[in-house]
Parts: C-alpha cells; structure tokens; sequence
C-alpha cells in the first residue's frame, strides 16, 4: 500500500487507525510507536514516503475519555475524527468544541457519508426552486444525462434545519474513493454536491488496505476535475498552515 501511495505522488502519509471504544482501542503511545517502526521499514524498503503519526476519533458517547490525550495528525494542530452514521448531533458538538477547548482544529472526515451533516449542508445551500434546477443541470452536465442529486423529504429537511450548528473552528476532509464512486453512486453524488459549494478543506485517500488502492487512486479523476486539484492543493497546504498547532 505504501509503495502504491508513494507512486501515486504523495509524499506525506498519515497513519489514523480508528479510536472506537469497545471496538478499536489503542494508545496514542502505541500509535506513535508502530508509525515509527512502519518508517524504518519503509526507510529500509526505499519508498520515499515521510509518515505522521495520528487518530480518527470517533464522536461518541465515550469520546470524553481521550479528550485529555488526543494525537493530532503530526506537528500539526489537527484532530482527524468522524460523527456516528446514527447518534446525537448535540454530542457530536459538544466534542467537536472539546477538542477546540484543548487548542486543536477538528478536521471533521467524510460528511459525504455522514447523513445528518449532508443533510445540513444542503437545506441550508439549496433552498430555493431555482436552486433545485441549477443542481439537476450541474449534475447531468457531471455525471449524464441519467443522474439525480440525492433528495429528501420535507420532514428530512426540516430535521436538517434544527440540527445544531457546528463550531466555526471545524474543517471537513473529503475522501477521494467518494468522487470514484468506491462507497457507491449516493456518497459520489453527496460528494460532488459538497465539493461545488466548497465545504471541503482536505482530501485524503482513506487507504484501508493494498486492495482498494486500485479502485480509490484514480489519477483521471483529479487530473479532469479543476475543484479537485484545487482541493489536492489545499490539502498540501492545510499541514503547513496548522503545523505546530499546539
């Protein structure tokens, strides 16, 4: 996977397994320990990838616990973690401006694939009638003559308005499968629906095994998408302006 990666042109590579109590639990020690030995392999193997220790937290009911040890992606400021497919938004918040109060800037994974947070993002970005018609043009001129944007009933977007409103200190990540259409053809519509109205602020591979490497880097699909090279080049950028963050 490594060697796929570094071929693909990255040059910098963050190792995030999963913090999910009960699930996936591991110490920031450890993570860090295991990066470090991943980089002497590599060192070893000559592939020229530099890796940066990290987490993807999960914003649950347990998140509290880690609170007061988080490891940020690297030197940087930045706490990688995701919101429950299915849980409280009052919560996802609250931990969200836990992390703020601790002096890091969530950068919030995938909210393509986060309903509620889709949800959000369109009732508040597309409203009107003559919005709708601007969508379904974009999105045949996209993806054919044939695709639809994802829609939701009234009481949907009604439940989408009285969503909390997140902390203005939050980024959103992208994932790149979700434009190629690796988590299915709704996530690949949500994303490009977020991509046009500049939600995202990083985009990352999201890499879980060799295996998927050839289905998620699609170097056609950045290289024939003007916003996703601008969203390549903001991530290159995003390290940099939060490194030593904290």
């Amino acid at each position: 996977m490594a060697s796929r990666l570094a071929g693909y042109g990255f040059k910098v590579v963050c190792c995030t397994p999963h913090c999910i109590k009960g699930y996936y639990d591991i110490t920031v020690q450890r993570v860090r320990e295991a990066t470090l030995m991943l980089q002497a392999d590599l060192d070893q193997a000559g592939i020229n990838l530099e890796l940066w220790p990290g987490m993807e937290y999960m914003l649950d009911e347990c998140f509290a616990e880690h609170a007061g040890h988080l490891l940020p992606l690297g030197s940087t400021g930045l706490i990688l973690c995701e919101a429950p497919q299915e849980g409280d938004p009052e919560r996802v918040v609250t931990n969200l401006q836990l992390i703020i109060d601790r002096g890091y800037v969530p950068l919030l994974a995938h909210p393509e694939r986060t309903p509620s947070l889709y949800q959000s993002f369109v009732s508040s970005r597309l409203g009107t009638e003559t919005d709708q018609v601007d969508r379904m043009s974009w999105f045949k001129k996209l993806l054919g003559p044939n695709a639809r944007p994802n829609k939701f009933s009234d009481a949907e977007m009604a439940r989408a308005d009285c969503l909390p409103k997140l902390p203005k200190q939050v980024c959103f990540q992208a994932n790149l499968g979700a434009f190629t259409g690796y988590y299915g053809t709704s996530v690949q519509r949500r994303s490009y629906e977020l991509l046009k109205m500049g939600i995202y602020r990083a985009l990352a591979s999201d890499l879980h095994d060799a295996a998927a490497a050839d289905l998620v880097l699609d170097p056609g699909k950045v290289e024939n998408n003007p916003l996703l090279q601008k969203l390549v080049a903001a991530s290159q950028m995003i390290g940099a302006k939060f490194q030593g963050g904290h």
